[in-house]
C-alpha cells in the first residue's frame, strides 16, 4: 500500500536525491519525524524526493495522515516490523541518481545534501560520500568521527577503528549501489554489515570531515539491546564468509576473541563458571588470545590470583 507523491511544480528542477526515512509512524516518534523531514528540505536549494517506510502496525494515524499531505513524500506501508526491511523497500523505489537515509529522529544540517552531491559530483566520482556528524545527548554536542579521513584509504580495516557508516550520514550513487547490498541485511547490525560489502567489493568513497548531520541519542535504542551485542559473533564470522585479505581476516578473528573474553567476564559476574571457563578457551584459540592468558587465575581454582 503505498501514497505517491503528488506532481511537483514544473517550474522547478526534478531531485537528484533521494532521502528515505523508515519509521515506525508511532505518536512518540511523530514530532521528531517532522523535524527530520524539514531538516532534508532545508539540506539543499533543490527538490529531494523523501520515500517513508511506515513499517509494523501501530503507526499513528495522526502522523501518517500528516506524512501523506506532504506534496514532497511518498509514504509506504510494509506490515513488517523492520527498520532495514524498511531501508530496503525504499531503495528498491529510488528513481533519482543519488540516495541518502535519515533515521526518524535525526536531522541533517541546513545544506548538508548540497555538500554531499558536490562532493559526489567532483572528478573522483566516487560511489559513496560519507560524512561526520554531531551525536547529541543532554550533555551537548560531540564530533562522531575523530579520524575519517582515513576511510578511502582502507575502509576495511578502518572499519574496526570506527564505524564509519551509519543511517545518516552518507550519500550513495544509484547506478553502483543497488538494492542487492541491501538485500540478507544483518539485524541489529545492518550499517556495520553494509560498510564491510562496500569495502570487499571494492566501492570507492570520498569523506567530507564536517559535520552534516545530527544523531539524537534516543533511550532505548536498538543499539544499547543486548540482542544487538550478541549480533556481533555472527556478524564476525559472516565477514570471514567472504574471504578477506589476510590482514583484515586477522583483524575479525581478533574481535572473535574479544567477543568471548567479554562472554567469560559477564558468565563469571553471573556465577556460571563453566561457562566462562568456555568461553575463556575460545578467546585463547583466536589470534591474539594470549593477552588474556593472565585471567585465567580467576577461573581455575587454587591458582594464585595476586589481586
Amino acid at each position: 500500500m503505498s501514497s505517491k507523491m503528488d506532481a511537483t511544480d514544473a517550474s522547478l528542477p526534478a531531485p537528484l536525491i533521494t532521502t528515505i526515512i523508515p519509521t515506525m509512524a508511532s505518536k512518540a516518534r511523530a514530532a521528531s519525524l517532522k523535524r527530520a523531514i524539514t531538516s532534508i528540505r532545508a539540506a539543499s536549494k533543490q527538490p529531494v524526493a523523501i520515500i517513508v517506510v511506515v513499517n509494523g502496525t501501530r503507526s499513528d494515524p495522526e502522523a501518517c495522515a500528516w506524512l501523506a499531505d506532504q506534496p514532497d513524500v511518498r509514504l509506504e506501508f510494509d506490515a513488517k516490523p523492520s527498520a532495514a526491511n524498511a531501508m530496503l523497500r525504499g531503495r528498491e523505489l529510488v528513481a533519482t541518481p543519488f540516495f541518502t537515509s535519515l533515521d526518524d529522529d535525526d536531522e541533517f544540517t541546513p545544506g548538508a545534501l548540497d555538500l554531499r552531491l558536490a562532493a559526489m559530483q567532483s572528478d573522483t566520482c566516487p560511489d559513496i560520500v560519507v560524512c561526520n556528524g554531531l551525536r547529541r545527548d543532554s550533555t551537548g554536542d560531540t564530533l562522531c568521527y575523530d579520524d575519517l579521513p582515513s576511510v578511502p584509504a582502507a575502509p576495511l580495516p578502518a572499519l574496526f577503528r570506527m564505524p564509519w557508516l551509519s543511517s545518516c550520514n552518507s550519500l550513495y550513487r544509484t547506478a553502483s549501489i543497488d538494492a542487492h547490498f541491501f538485500r540478507n541485511f544483518h539485524s541489529f547490525a545492518e550499517w556495520t554489515w553494509l560498510a564491510y560489502q562496500f569495502g570487499v567489493a571494492g566501492k570507492k568513497i570520498a569523506v567530507i570531515d564536517t559535520p552534516t548531520f545530527v544523531c539524537n541519542d534516543t533511550a532505548g535504542s536498538l543499539s544499547k539491546s543486548n540482542e544487538y551485542e550478541m549480533a556481533y559473533l555472527s556478524l564476525y564470522e559472516r565477514m570471514l564468509s567472504l574471504a578477506p585479505p589476510a590482514p583484515v581476516a586477522d583483524l575479525i578473528r581478533r574481535r572473535i576473541g574479544s567477543f568471548w573474553h567479554d562472554q567469560s567476564v559477564t558468565a563469571l559476574r553471573n556465577g556460571q563458571r563453566l561457562d566462562a571457563l568456555r568461553h575463556h578457551v575460545r578467546s585463547l584459540r583466536q589470534p591474539g588470545g594470549l593477552r588474556y592468558l593472565g585471567y585465567s587465575r580467576y577461573l581455575i581454582p587454587g591458582w594464585p590470583q595476586n589481586r
